[in-house]
Protein backbone atom coordinates (compact mmCIF):
# COMPACT_ATOMS: atom_id res chain seq x y z
CA UNK A 1 0.00 0.00 0.00
CA UNK A 2 1.26 3.51 -0.83
CA UNK A 3 2.17 5.83 2.00
CA UNK A 4 0.33 9.10 1.36
CA UNK A 5 3.38 10.96 2.63
CA UNK A 6 5.05 10.02 -0.66
CA UNK A 7 2.76 12.45 -2.47
CA UNK A 8 5.39 15.15 -1.87
CA UNK A 9 7.56 13.39 -4.48
CA UNK A 10 4.75 13.09 -7.02
CA UNK A 11 5.31 14.99 -10.27
CA UNK A 12 3.42 15.16 -13.59
CA UNK A 13 5.58 17.85 -15.24
CA UNK A 14 4.87 21.41 -16.29
CA UNK A 15 1.72 22.54 -18.06
CA UNK A 16 3.88 24.65 -20.43
CA UNK A 17 6.05 22.67 -22.86
CA UNK A 18 8.73 25.37 -23.01
CA UNK A 19 9.36 24.86 -19.30
CA UNK A 20 9.90 21.11 -19.48
CA UNK A 21 12.17 20.45 -22.45
CA UNK A 22 14.12 17.84 -20.49
CA UNK A 23 11.05 16.17 -19.00
CA UNK A 24 9.52 15.62 -22.41
CA UNK A 25 12.21 13.05 -23.13
CA UNK A 26 10.61 10.77 -20.57
CA UNK A 27 6.89 11.18 -21.12
CA UNK A 28 6.30 12.58 -24.58
CA UNK A 29 3.26 10.82 -26.05
CA UNK A 30 3.93 9.65 -29.61
CA UNK A 31 0.53 10.00 -31.21
CA UNK A 32 -0.59 9.23 -34.76
CA UNK A 33 0.13 12.88 -35.59
CA UNK A 34 3.74 12.45 -34.50
CA UNK A 35 4.09 9.50 -36.87
CA UNK A 36 2.51 11.53 -39.69
CA UNK A 37 5.06 14.29 -39.14
CA UNK A 38 7.94 11.82 -39.27
CA UNK A 39 6.49 10.26 -42.44
CA UNK A 40 6.42 13.70 -44.10
CA UNK A 41 2.64 13.58 -44.40
CA UNK A 42 2.00 16.72 -42.34
CA UNK A 43 3.88 20.03 -42.47
CA UNK A 44 1.42 22.44 -40.88
CA UNK A 45 0.26 21.62 -37.37
CA UNK A 46 -2.72 23.54 -35.98
CA UNK A 47 -4.07 23.39 -32.46
CA UNK A 48 -5.69 25.46 -29.74
CA UNK A 49 -3.57 27.07 -27.05
CA UNK A 50 -2.28 24.39 -24.71
CA UNK A 51 -3.05 21.54 -27.13
CA UNK A 52 0.56 20.36 -27.37
CA UNK A 53 2.01 22.06 -30.48
CA UNK A 54 5.03 23.29 -28.58
CA UNK A 55 5.46 19.89 -26.94
CA UNK A 56 5.97 18.35 -30.40
CA UNK A 57 8.25 21.21 -31.45
CA UNK A 58 10.33 20.94 -28.27
CA UNK A 59 10.55 17.17 -28.46
CA UNK A 60 11.79 17.06 -32.06
CA UNK A 61 15.49 17.64 -31.20
CA UNK A 62 15.35 14.46 -29.09
CA UNK A 63 14.72 12.57 -32.34
CA UNK A 64 17.62 14.26 -34.14
CA UNK A 65 19.97 11.25 -34.07
CA UNK A 66 17.30 9.06 -35.67
CA UNK A 67 16.81 11.69 -38.38
CA UNK A 68 20.55 11.94 -39.02
CA UNK A 69 20.59 8.19 -39.67
CA UNK A 70 18.17 9.00 -42.52
CA UNK A 71 20.39 11.88 -43.74
CA UNK A 72 17.89 14.43 -42.44
CA UNK A 73 19.08 17.57 -40.64
CA UNK A 74 16.64 19.18 -38.23
CA UNK A 75 16.62 22.95 -37.82
CA UNK A 76 14.52 24.91 -35.34
CA UNK A 77 13.92 28.44 -36.67
CA UNK A 78 12.75 29.84 -33.33
CA UNK A 79 14.01 29.46 -29.79
CA UNK A 80 12.01 26.76 -27.95
CA UNK A 81 12.10 29.04 -24.92
CA UNK A 82 13.59 32.38 -23.93
CA UNK A 83 13.93 35.35 -26.27
CA UNK A 84 11.75 35.32 -29.37
CA UNK A 85 13.79 35.72 -32.56
CA UNK A 86 11.31 38.03 -34.30
CA UNK A 87 10.32 40.14 -31.29
CA UNK A 88 11.90 43.35 -32.68
CA UNK A 89 9.66 43.22 -35.75
CA UNK A 90 6.78 44.12 -33.47
CA UNK A 91 8.53 47.39 -32.61
CA UNK A 92 9.62 48.40 -36.11
CA UNK A 93 7.44 46.33 -38.46
CA UNK A 94 8.19 45.78 -42.16
CA UNK A 95 6.48 48.28 -44.43
CA UNK A 96 4.74 45.72 -46.66
CA UNK A 97 4.20 42.03 -47.33
CA UNK A 98 7.02 41.90 -49.90
CA UNK A 99 9.52 43.01 -47.27
CA UNK A 100 8.13 40.43 -44.83
CA UNK A 101 8.42 37.67 -47.41
CA UNK A 102 12.01 38.66 -48.14
CA UNK A 103 12.85 38.54 -44.42
CA UNK A 104 11.48 35.01 -44.06
CA UNK A 105 13.34 33.78 -47.16
CA UNK A 106 16.72 35.27 -46.37
CA UNK A 107 16.46 34.18 -42.74
CA UNK A 108 15.83 30.58 -43.81
CA UNK A 109 18.68 30.68 -46.34
CA UNK A 110 21.11 31.79 -43.64
CA UNK A 111 19.92 29.15 -41.16
CA UNK A 112 20.27 26.36 -43.72
CA UNK A 113 23.68 27.63 -44.81
CA UNK A 114 24.90 27.74 -41.22
CA UNK A 115 23.72 24.18 -40.64
CA UNK A 116 25.45 22.85 -43.74
CA UNK A 117 28.63 24.69 -42.78
CA UNK A 118 28.52 23.11 -39.32
CA UNK A 119 28.18 19.71 -41.01
CA UNK A 120 31.21 20.51 -43.21
CA UNK A 121 29.32 20.31 -46.49
CA UNK A 122 31.39 20.95 -49.58
CA UNK A 123 29.88 21.40 -53.03
CA UNK A 124 30.36 23.97 -55.84
CA UNK A 125 26.76 25.21 -55.49
CA UNK A 126 27.11 25.58 -51.74
CA UNK A 127 30.37 27.46 -52.23
CA UNK A 128 28.45 30.02 -54.31
CA UNK A 129 25.86 30.46 -51.56
CA UNK A 130 28.57 31.08 -48.96
CA UNK A 131 30.36 33.47 -51.27
CA UNK A 132 27.21 35.56 -51.87
CA UNK A 133 26.38 35.64 -48.17
CA UNK A 134 29.95 36.60 -47.31
CA UNK A 135 30.10 39.34 -49.95
CA UNK A 136 26.79 40.72 -48.65
CA UNK A 137 28.07 40.69 -45.07
CA UNK A 138 25.43 38.14 -44.06
CA UNK A 139 27.63 35.67 -42.23
CA UNK A 140 28.28 35.91 -38.52
CA UNK A 141 29.94 33.55 -36.12
CA UNK A 142 27.90 32.19 -33.23
CA UNK A 143 24.83 34.07 -34.34
CA UNK A 144 21.69 33.96 -32.23
CA UNK A 145 18.31 33.82 -33.94
CA UNK A 146 17.64 37.39 -32.85
CA UNK A 147 20.90 38.70 -34.32
CA UNK A 148 20.29 36.88 -37.60
CA UNK A 149 16.84 38.47 -37.91
CA UNK A 150 18.37 41.90 -37.25
CA UNK A 151 21.13 41.26 -39.79
CA UNK A 152 18.57 40.21 -42.41
CA UNK A 153 16.39 43.20 -41.65
CA UNK A 154 19.28 45.65 -41.94
CA UNK A 155 20.40 44.13 -45.23
CA UNK A 156 16.97 44.32 -46.83
CA UNK A 157 16.53 47.91 -45.71
CA UNK A 158 19.86 49.05 -47.13
CA UNK A 159 19.26 47.85 -50.68
CA UNK A 160 17.19 50.03 -52.95
CA UNK A 161 14.40 48.89 -55.32
CA UNK A 162 16.82 48.33 -58.21
CA UNK A 163 19.07 46.24 -55.95
CA UNK A 164 22.13 48.39 -56.65
CA UNK A 165 24.57 48.96 -53.77
CA UNK A 166 23.83 52.02 -51.69
CA UNK A 167 26.78 54.39 -51.59
CA UNK A 168 27.40 56.97 -48.87
CA UNK A 169 30.17 59.06 -47.36
CA UNK A 170 31.93 58.24 -44.12
CA UNK A 171 31.08 61.05 -41.69
CA UNK A 172 34.67 61.24 -40.41
CA UNK A 173 36.94 60.60 -43.44
CA UNK A 174 34.69 61.63 -46.30
CA UNK A 175 35.63 58.41 -48.10
CA UNK A 176 33.05 56.48 -50.10
CA UNK A 177 31.47 53.57 -48.29
CA UNK A 178 30.40 50.66 -50.49
CA UNK A 179 27.89 48.29 -48.98
CA UNK A 180 28.16 44.79 -50.42
CA UNK A 181 25.01 43.65 -52.20
CA UNK A 182 25.22 40.32 -53.96
CA UNK A 183 21.74 39.03 -53.16
CA UNK A 184 18.61 40.58 -54.65
CA UNK A 185 15.03 40.16 -53.51
CA UNK A 186 13.79 39.60 -57.07
CA UNK A 187 15.33 38.02 -60.14
CA UNK A 188 18.28 40.25 -61.14
CA UNK A 189 18.50 41.85 -64.58
CA UNK A 190 21.20 40.80 -67.04
CA UNK A 191 23.26 43.80 -65.99
CA UNK A 192 22.92 42.86 -62.33
CA UNK A 193 23.73 39.21 -63.05
CA UNK A 194 26.91 40.29 -64.79
CA UNK A 195 27.90 41.99 -61.53
CA UNK A 196 27.49 38.68 -59.68
CA UNK A 197 24.13 39.46 -58.13
CA UNK A 198 21.81 36.49 -57.52
CA UNK A 199 18.27 36.24 -56.18
CA UNK A 200 17.22 34.67 -52.87
CA UNK A 201 15.30 32.06 -54.87
CA UNK A 202 18.50 31.16 -56.70
CA UNK A 203 20.19 30.58 -53.34
CA UNK A 204 17.43 28.13 -52.40
CA UNK A 205 18.01 26.29 -55.70
CA UNK A 206 21.73 26.07 -54.97
CA UNK A 207 21.11 24.82 -51.45
CA UNK A 208 18.63 22.24 -52.70
CA UNK A 209 21.10 21.08 -55.38
CA UNK A 210 23.73 20.66 -52.68
CA UNK A 211 21.41 18.58 -50.52
CA UNK A 212 20.24 16.45 -53.45
CA UNK A 213 23.86 15.79 -54.41
CA UNK A 214 24.61 14.68 -50.86
CA UNK A 215 21.37 12.69 -50.68
CA UNK A 216 20.37 14.73 -47.64
CA UNK A 217 17.38 16.76 -46.52
CA UNK A 218 16.73 19.75 -44.29
CA UNK A 219 13.67 19.91 -42.03
CA UNK A 220 13.10 23.48 -40.90
CA UNK A 221 10.50 23.96 -38.14
CA UNK A 222 9.07 27.15 -36.62
CA UNK A 223 6.85 27.66 -33.57
CA UNK A 224 5.86 30.41 -31.07
CA UNK A 225 4.36 32.49 -33.86
CA UNK A 226 1.48 33.58 -31.62
CA UNK A 227 3.92 35.24 -29.19
CA UNK A 228 5.58 37.54 -31.74
CA UNK A 229 2.86 39.99 -32.72
CA UNK A 230 0.56 40.12 -29.72
CA UNK A 231 -2.28 42.64 -29.97
CA UNK A 232 -1.33 43.61 -33.54
CA UNK A 233 -3.50 41.48 -35.78
CA UNK A 234 -2.68 43.35 -39.00
CA UNK A 235 1.04 42.81 -38.49
CA UNK A 236 0.47 39.21 -37.44
CA UNK A 237 -1.68 38.55 -40.51
CA UNK A 238 0.94 40.04 -42.84
CA UNK A 239 3.68 37.98 -41.23
CA UNK A 240 1.79 34.71 -41.38
CA UNK A 241 0.37 35.19 -44.87
CA UNK A 242 3.87 35.74 -46.20
CA UNK A 243 5.26 32.82 -44.19
CA UNK A 244 2.71 30.51 -45.80
CA UNK A 245 3.51 31.98 -49.22
CA UNK A 246 7.15 31.06 -48.61
CA UNK A 247 6.05 27.60 -47.45
CA UNK A 248 4.19 27.09 -50.74
CA UNK A 249 7.18 28.25 -52.80
CA UNK A 250 9.59 25.97 -50.93
CA UNK A 251 7.51 22.92 -51.83
CA UNK A 252 9.26 22.83 -55.22
CA UNK A 253 12.53 21.88 -53.52
CA UNK A 254 12.58 18.17 -52.77
CA UNK A 255 15.26 18.41 -50.07
CA UNK A 256 13.97 21.44 -48.13
CA UNK A 257 10.94 21.02 -45.89
CA UNK A 258 9.33 23.79 -43.84
CA UNK A 259 7.11 22.83 -40.89
CA UNK A 260 4.84 25.40 -39.21
CA UNK A 261 3.20 25.12 -35.77
CA UNK A 262 0.32 27.57 -35.36
CA UNK A 263 -2.74 28.13 -33.21
CA UNK A 264 -5.92 27.30 -35.11
CA UNK A 265 -7.77 30.42 -33.93
CA UNK A 266 -5.05 32.63 -35.45
CA UNK A 267 -5.20 30.69 -38.71
CA UNK A 268 -8.99 31.02 -38.80
CA UNK A 269 -8.74 34.79 -38.37
CA UNK A 270 -6.32 34.99 -41.29
CA UNK A 271 -8.45 32.99 -43.71
CA UNK A 272 -11.62 34.81 -42.63
CA UNK A 273 -10.08 37.97 -44.06
CA UNK A 274 -9.18 36.23 -47.32
CA UNK A 275 -6.16 34.15 -48.23
CA UNK A 276 -6.30 32.82 -51.77
CA UNK A 277 -3.30 30.50 -51.32
CA UNK A 278 -5.21 28.34 -48.83
CA UNK A 279 -5.97 25.68 -51.44
CA UNK A 280 -2.23 25.04 -51.85
CA UNK A 281 -1.76 24.26 -48.18
CA UNK A 282 -2.84 20.63 -47.98
CA UNK A 283 -0.42 18.80 -45.67
CA UNK A 284 -2.12 19.98 -42.52
CA UNK A 285 -3.44 18.44 -39.31
CA UNK A 286 -5.17 19.82 -36.24
CA UNK A 287 -4.19 18.49 -32.84
CA UNK A 288 -7.18 17.07 -31.02
CA UNK A 289 -7.40 15.18 -27.76
CA UNK A 290 -10.11 12.71 -26.86
CA UNK A 291 -10.68 11.12 -23.46
CA UNK A 292 -8.43 8.13 -24.16
CA UNK A 293 -5.47 10.14 -25.43
CA UNK A 294 -5.64 12.54 -22.48
CA UNK A 295 -5.88 9.61 -20.10
CA UNK A 296 -2.79 8.01 -21.63
CA UNK A 297 -0.95 11.33 -21.55
CA UNK A 298 -1.46 11.98 -17.84
CA UNK A 299 -1.00 8.38 -16.75
CA UNK A 300 2.26 8.10 -18.73
CA UNK A 301 3.48 11.04 -16.63
CA UNK A 302 2.41 9.39 -13.39
CA UNK A 303 4.23 6.27 -14.56
CA UNK A 304 7.54 8.16 -14.35
CA UNK A 305 7.12 8.13 -10.55
CA UNK A 306 8.62 4.68 -10.07
CA UNK A 307 7.49 4.15 -6.50
CA UNK A 308 3.90 4.06 -7.77
CA UNK A 309 4.70 1.07 -9.95
CA UNK A 310 5.96 -0.91 -6.96
CA UNK A 311 2.34 -1.27 -5.83
CA UNK A 312 1.19 -2.92 -9.05
CA UNK A 313 1.08 -6.55 -10.00
CA UNK A 314 3.87 -7.60 -12.36
CA UNK A 315 3.31 -8.35 -16.04
CA UNK A 316 0.38 -5.98 -16.48
CA UNK A 317 -0.24 -4.58 -19.94
CA UNK A 318 0.16 -0.83 -20.40
CA UNK A 319 -3.63 -0.39 -20.44
CA UNK A 320 -4.07 -2.45 -17.27
CA UNK A 321 -1.20 -0.63 -15.57
CA UNK A 322 -2.74 2.78 -16.28
CA UNK A 323 -6.15 1.68 -14.98
CA UNK A 324 -4.64 0.37 -11.75
CA UNK A 325 -2.57 3.51 -11.27
CA UNK A 326 -5.68 5.64 -11.69
CA UNK A 327 -7.46 3.66 -8.96
CA UNK A 328 -4.53 4.18 -6.58
CA UNK A 329 -4.09 7.90 -7.24
CA UNK A 330 -7.63 9.24 -7.46
CA UNK A 331 -10.76 8.91 -5.28
CA UNK A 332 -13.23 6.12 -5.87
CA UNK A 333 -16.26 8.31 -5.23
CA UNK A 334 -17.32 11.90 -5.81
CA UNK A 335 -18.70 13.74 -2.75
CA UNK A 336 -22.33 12.84 -3.47
CA UNK A 337 -21.43 9.18 -3.88
CA UNK A 338 -21.25 8.87 -7.66
CA UNK A 339 -18.35 6.86 -9.05
CA UNK A 340 -15.26 8.93 -9.87
CA UNK A 341 -13.76 8.36 -13.30
CA UNK A 342 -11.61 10.17 -15.85
CA UNK A 343 -14.68 11.75 -17.44
CA UNK A 344 -14.74 14.05 -14.39
CA UNK A 345 -11.59 15.77 -15.69
CA UNK A 346 -12.93 16.09 -19.23
CA UNK A 347 -16.11 17.85 -18.12
CA UNK A 348 -14.10 20.25 -15.98
CA UNK A 349 -11.44 21.34 -18.49
CA UNK A 350 -13.23 21.55 -21.84
CA UNK A 351 -14.02 24.99 -23.23
CA UNK A 352 -16.98 26.24 -25.26
CA UNK A 353 -15.54 24.75 -28.45
CA UNK A 354 -15.35 21.35 -26.72
CA UNK A 355 -11.54 21.52 -26.67
CA UNK A 356 -10.00 19.61 -23.78
CA UNK A 357 -6.31 20.51 -23.76
CA UNK A 358 -3.41 18.88 -21.90
CA UNK A 359 -2.41 22.23 -20.41
CA UNK A 360 -5.48 22.58 -18.20
CA UNK A 361 -5.43 18.90 -17.27
CA UNK A 362 -1.79 19.01 -16.18
CA UNK A 363 -2.27 22.21 -14.19
CA UNK A 364 -5.38 20.91 -12.44
CA UNK A 365 -3.60 17.77 -11.31
CA UNK A 366 -0.30 19.52 -10.47
CA UNK A 367 -2.12 22.05 -8.31
CA UNK A 368 -4.13 19.27 -6.68
CA UNK A 369 -0.88 17.53 -5.70
CA UNK A 370 0.43 20.76 -4.12
CA UNK A 371 -2.78 21.19 -2.15
CA UNK A 372 -2.68 17.56 -1.04
CA UNK A 373 0.82 18.16 0.32
CA UNK A 374 -0.55 21.14 2.27
CA UNK A 375 -3.34 18.99 3.73
CA UNK A 376 -0.82 16.35 4.73
CA UNK A 377 1.33 18.93 6.51
CA UNK A 378 -1.76 20.01 8.45
CA UNK A 379 -2.82 16.37 8.99
CA UNK A 380 -6.10 17.08 7.24
CA UNK A 381 -5.84 14.72 4.27
CA UNK A 382 -8.67 12.25 3.99
CA UNK A 383 -9.66 9.24 1.95
CA UNK A 384 -7.71 6.19 0.81
CA UNK A 385 -6.44 7.68 -2.47
CA UNK A 386 -3.24 9.64 -2.98
CA UNK A 387 -5.21 12.73 -4.09
CA UNK A 388 -8.54 13.46 -2.42
CA UNK A 389 -11.59 15.23 -3.90
CA UNK A 390 -10.94 18.42 -1.93
CA UNK A 391 -7.50 18.72 -3.51
CA UNK A 392 -8.92 18.13 -6.99
CA UNK A 393 -11.40 20.96 -6.59
CA UNK A 394 -8.62 23.25 -5.37
CA UNK A 395 -6.67 22.23 -8.46
CA UNK A 396 -9.65 23.13 -10.61
CA UNK A 397 -9.71 26.60 -9.04
CA UNK A 398 -6.07 27.16 -9.99
CA UNK A 399 -6.59 25.88 -13.53
CA UNK A 400 -9.67 28.09 -13.87
CA UNK A 401 -7.80 31.19 -12.73
CA UNK A 402 -4.97 30.61 -15.21
CA UNK A 403 -7.36 29.82 -18.06
CA UNK A 404 -9.32 33.02 -17.47
CA UNK A 405 -6.16 35.14 -17.20
CA UNK A 406 -4.85 33.60 -20.40
CA UNK A 407 -7.97 34.23 -22.45
CA UNK A 408 -8.17 37.83 -21.23
CA UNK A 409 -4.50 38.40 -22.08
CA UNK A 410 -5.12 37.00 -25.55
CA UNK A 411 -8.30 39.02 -26.16
CA UNK A 412 -8.07 42.20 -24.04
CA UNK A 413 -10.89 43.93 -25.96
CA UNK A 414 -13.31 41.30 -24.63
CA UNK A 415 -12.13 41.64 -21.03
CA UNK A 416 -14.92 43.95 -19.86
CA UNK A 417 -17.63 41.67 -21.28
CA UNK A 418 -16.08 38.59 -19.66
CA UNK A 419 -15.71 40.20 -16.24
CA UNK A 420 -19.28 41.46 -16.20
CA UNK A 421 -20.45 37.84 -16.07
CA UNK A 422 -18.65 37.46 -12.73
CA UNK A 423 -20.93 36.08 -10.05
CA UNK A 424 -23.80 35.52 -12.49
CA UNK A 425 -25.39 32.21 -13.39
CA UNK A 426 -23.45 30.24 -16.05
CA UNK A 427 -26.41 29.95 -18.45
CA UNK A 428 -27.37 33.29 -20.03
CA UNK A 429 -29.81 34.43 -22.68
CA UNK A 430 -29.43 37.21 -25.24
CA UNK A 431 -31.61 39.73 -23.40
CA UNK A 432 -29.82 39.06 -20.13
CA UNK A 433 -26.43 39.74 -21.73
CA UNK A 434 -27.72 42.85 -23.51
CA UNK A 435 -28.83 44.25 -20.16
CA UNK A 436 -25.68 43.10 -18.38
CA UNK A 437 -23.39 44.73 -20.94
CA UNK A 438 -25.63 47.76 -21.53
CA UNK A 439 -25.20 47.70 -25.30
CA UNK A 440 -27.49 47.30 -28.30
CA UNK A 441 -28.86 43.96 -29.46
CA UNK A 442 -26.68 44.09 -32.59
CA UNK A 443 -23.55 44.75 -30.53
CA UNK A 444 -24.53 42.02 -28.07
CA UNK A 445 -24.81 39.47 -30.87
CA UNK A 446 -21.35 40.42 -32.14
CA UNK A 447 -19.77 40.04 -28.70
CA UNK A 448 -21.57 36.74 -28.10
CA UNK A 449 -20.26 35.42 -31.40
CA UNK A 450 -16.71 36.49 -30.56
CA UNK A 451 -16.89 34.87 -27.14
CA UNK A 452 -18.18 31.65 -28.69
CA UNK A 453 -15.27 31.65 -31.14
CA UNK A 454 -12.67 31.87 -28.37
CA UNK A 455 -14.38 29.19 -26.30
CA UNK A 456 -15.57 31.35 -23.41
CA UNK A 457 -19.19 30.67 -24.32
CA UNK A 458 -20.71 27.42 -25.49
CA UNK A 459 -23.51 28.05 -27.94
CA UNK A 460 -26.68 26.34 -26.75
CA UNK A 461 -29.13 28.34 -28.83
CA UNK A 462 -32.16 26.44 -30.02
CA UNK A 463 -32.59 28.79 -32.97
CA UNK A 464 -31.81 32.35 -34.11
CA UNK A 465 -34.68 33.79 -32.11
CA UNK A 466 -33.71 31.98 -28.92
CA UNK A 467 -30.04 32.78 -28.29
CA UNK A 468 -28.62 31.10 -25.22
CA UNK A 469 -25.03 30.46 -24.09
CA UNK A 470 -23.34 28.49 -21.34
CA UNK A 471 -20.08 29.39 -19.60
CA UNK A 472 -17.98 26.19 -19.38
CA UNK A 473 -16.95 24.86 -15.98
CA UNK A 474 -13.27 25.68 -16.56
CA UNK A 475 -14.07 29.41 -16.26
CA UNK A 476 -16.63 29.28 -13.46
CA UNK A 477 -14.48 29.08 -10.30
CA UNK A 478 -12.44 32.12 -11.38
CA UNK A 479 -15.67 34.03 -12.02
CA UNK A 480 -17.20 33.16 -8.66
CA UNK A 481 -19.85 30.91 -10.21
CA UNK A 482 -21.20 27.69 -8.81
CA UNK A 483 -19.81 24.64 -10.55
CA UNK A 484 -20.83 21.77 -8.27
CA UNK A 485 -19.42 18.33 -7.70
CA UNK A 486 -21.20 16.65 -10.57
CA UNK A 487 -21.53 19.35 -13.22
Amino acid sequence: MINKDEVKDLNVGSRVAEQEVEGLKNYFLKTDLWEQILDNEVDVIFGCKGSGKSAIYNYMPNYELDLIDKNIHLLLAENPRGAIAFKDLNVTPPTNEFEFKSIWKLYFVILISQKLSEENYSHPDFDIVLEKLQDSDLIQRRSSFTSIVKMVRDYIRRINPTFEPNIGLDQYTGNVNKVGVKISLLEPSTKESDKGIVSIDNLFELLNNTLVNKKSKIWLAIDRLDAIFQENFELEANALRTLFQVYIELQQYESIRLMIFLRDDIWNKIIENGFRETSHITKTATISWDKNSLFNLIMSRFEQNEYLLENLKPDLSKEERFIELFKIIFPKKIAEGAEFNFEWFITKIKDGQNNSSPRELIQLISSAIKYEIKLLSEEKSNGDSIICMESLFEGLKDASKTKLETIIAEYPKLKIFIYRTKGKKPRLKLEELKELWNISKKETLIIINNLIKIGFFKDESKNQSNIEVLIPIIFRPALGMQYGYDK
